[in-house]
Order: structure tokens, then sequence, then C-alpha cells
């Protein structure tokens, strides 16, 4: 009988469903307004550690009781002239080059545009002018990486 419960117990343990992690590695640079251009590590991790559940985006790190559903990244039009990405730089851009696993996303402008300043975001192959508003790039978890990229407070232009 004794046998049969540690095997029970043994089948229970090792059939726990395993918190996934990932760990997402993301690299870009951004042209200040100056035209000089600078690197930048931005990538996302979730994994256990030392009991608890770590998230870490770019530099911040927290602990958090499981992976959290989105986060943000917010562009900042001033003045129709730059941008600021404050995940990215502490300083107004001009444009970033930005690739996170197989998802690569842009800003740039492009002088035949009627955007406001002329700003395009593209992400992977769907561009994005700003509205009235910030912009937000918002990237959707589970457990195993990013489930979706949503763009919000931008539009669509038509073609």
């Amino acid at each position: 009988m004794f046998v049969i419960r540690y095997c029970l117990l043994l089948l229970f343990f090792t059939s726990m469903p395993v918190m996934a992690q990932f760990d997402l590695d993301g690299t870009g640079s951004v042209v200040l307004t100056n035209g000089r251009t600078e690197s930048f590590d931005f990538g996302f991790s979730y994994f256990r550690q030392d009991g608890f559940y770590r998230f870490i985006v770019g530099r911040q790190s927290i602990n958090v009781p499981s992976v959290p559903k989105k986060y943000s990244l917010v562009l900042i039009l001033q003045n129709e002239e730059f941008v600021w990405v404050p995940d990215f730089i502490n300083q107004p851009i001009t444009g970033f080059d930005f690739n996170l696993e197989q998802h690569k996303i842009q800003l740039f402008k492009d002088d035949k545009s009627q955007a406001r300043g002329k700003y395009i975001l593209q992400v992977n192959n769907e561009r994005f002018q700003f509205s009235r508003g910030p912009g937000q790039i918002n990237f959707y978890f589970t457990e195993q990486g990013i489930k979706e990229i949503r763009v919000e407070g931008m539009y669509k232009p038509r073609r």
C-alpha cells in the first residue's frame, strides 16, 4: 500500500504543470535630434527566482505573482518635430529601429506623408500614424512569451 501511495504522489508531483519562463532579447538603435545614433538593449524576461516570479523590461525589474497581461511602450510626439520614447532613451529622437525576436518595429519620417510630424510607425508589415494623443505599442504576454502586439492611439493610413 505504501508503494502505491508513493508512486501516486511521485506521479502527481512530476505531472504538475511547470510554470513557463521566457527571455526575449531586444536590440535597437535610436536616431537623436542631432543626427547621432545610439544603440540600446530592450527585451522582456519572465522567470522564477528565489521563490518569486520576476518580470524584467529593459533595465527595469519587478516581482510579480504571475506573468503580466501586457506592457505598453509609449511614443509621444512633441511639437510635430520629434518623438519621446522614455523606455529607450531619455532624449527626443527622430526615429528608431527595434528588433525583438521575430518582430521588427521602426519609427521613421516620411516627407511625402500627410501624417502628424510626418512620422510613420511600422510594426512588422503594418504602418501606423500618430492620431491626437500619444501612441502605444502594447505587448500582450502568455507564459511562453509575446502573444500579440497591438498599436493603440495611432491609426492605419489608407493606401
